[in-house]
C-alpha cells in the first residue's frame, strides 16, 4: 500500500512496484487519484490519511481481499513555511495532522498485519528538514522529526526485523510538493522554487534509491549530496551546523 500515491515520490514508488508485479493499493484524495491512469494490479482508494476511520476501512477492505501485506509506504505529505510566531495555527494543524498523525495512524493500523508476514517492510517518508530543522520550516521539520522518531521506535519494537523499517530523508527534489505548500512570504516561495528547479534529484531517482534500500534493508535513505553532508555535520558538530544554516537563511532575507 502506498499513500500519497497520486503524485511525487508516492506516485514514483507506485509505478515501480506495479512494474515489478506487486498488487498495490494506491491511497490519496479523490481529486489527485483521478490523475492516475488505469494500471494492472493497482487499486485506487480514496481516503484522507488524517482520518482514523478511513484507515480502519482500508484495513478491513484489504484484509478481506488480500492474503497478506508485504509493504506499507507512508508518502502522503504537505508543507508550510513561516517563522514561529507568524504561522497560523491552521497551518500547524494541517502539516502535523497530515505528515505526523497520518503516518502514525497508518503504522498503528497496519503494523500488526505487517508483523504477521514472514517478510514485510515499512517505509516512512520524512525529510532532511526533520534532522536540520531549517529556519521558517518549524512546522514541517517538527512533523518530519516525528516521523523519524516513530520509525526508530518501531524498528526497536520489532522482533526478527518484521517488518524491516526504512525512513527516507531527502533534501529538495523535483516533485509536486510545492503545489500543496503554504508560503508566508514571496521570498520563501521563490527560494523553494529555485531550489527545487535546480535539484538534480527527481521523484523517480529518489524512488530508485528507496527500492534499493528495501532490498538491502537499510534504515536511512538520505538523498542529495548537500543533504548527506549536512546530516553528517549535524551529528558531529550540531552548534556549527545551526550557525551555518542560520547564516544561509539570513542571506535570503
Amino acid at each position: 500500500m502506498v499513500t500519497g500515491a497520486a503524485s511525487g515520490l508516492g506516485r514514483a514508488m507506485l509505478e515501480r512496484l506495479a512494474a515489478a508485479g506487486w498488487r498495490v493499493a494506491a491511497v490519496d484524495l479523490d481529486g489527485p487519484l483521478a490523475t492516475l491512469p488505469p494500471t494492472a494490479g493497482v487499486s485506487p482508494i480514496t481516503a484522507d490519511v488524517r482520518d482514523a476511520d478511513a484507515w480502519s476501512a482500508i484495513h478491513d477492505r484489504l484484509r478481506g481481499e488480500w492474503p497478506g501485506l508485504g509493504l506499507l509506504v507512508n508518502a502522503a505529505g504537505v508543507g508550510a513555511t513561516g517563522e514561529v510566531g507568524t504561522l497560523p495555527d491552521a497551518q500547524w494543524r494541517r502539516v502535523l495532522d497530515t505528515n505526523l498523525l497520518g503516518t502514525a495512524l497508518g503504522c498503528e493500523t497496519f503494523l500488526p498485519w505487517l508483523r504477521s508476514a514472514r517478510r514485510s517492510h515499512l517505509v516512512n517518508v520524512a525529510s532532511i528538514a526533520g534532522i536540520l530543522a531549517p529556519p521558517s520550516m518549524a512546522a514541517y521539520a517538527a512533523s518530519k522529526a516525528g516521523v523519524i522518531a516513530i520509525s526508530e521506535a518501531i524498528a526497536a519494537e520489532c522482533d526478527r526485523r518484521r517488518p524491516g523499517v526504512t525512513v527516507v530523508c531527502p533534501g529538495f527534489f523535483r516533485s509536486g510538493l510545492l503545489e500543496s505548500w503554504h508560503f508566508s512570504s514571496g521570498v520563501e516561495r521563490r527560494e523553494a522554487e529555485r531550489r527545487m528547479a535546480a535539484s538534480l534529484w527527481s521523484s523517480d531517482r529518489v524512488a530508485d534509491h528507496v527500492v534499493t534500500a528495501l532490498d538491502r534493508n537499510r534504515r536511512y535513505v538520505v538523498v542529495g549530496h548537500q543533504a548527506r553532508w549536512l546530516w553528517r555535520l549535524k551529528r558531529l558538530a550540531p552548534r556549527a551546523t545551526t550557525a551555518l544554516v542560520r547564516s544561509i537563511y539570513r542571506r535570503l532575507k
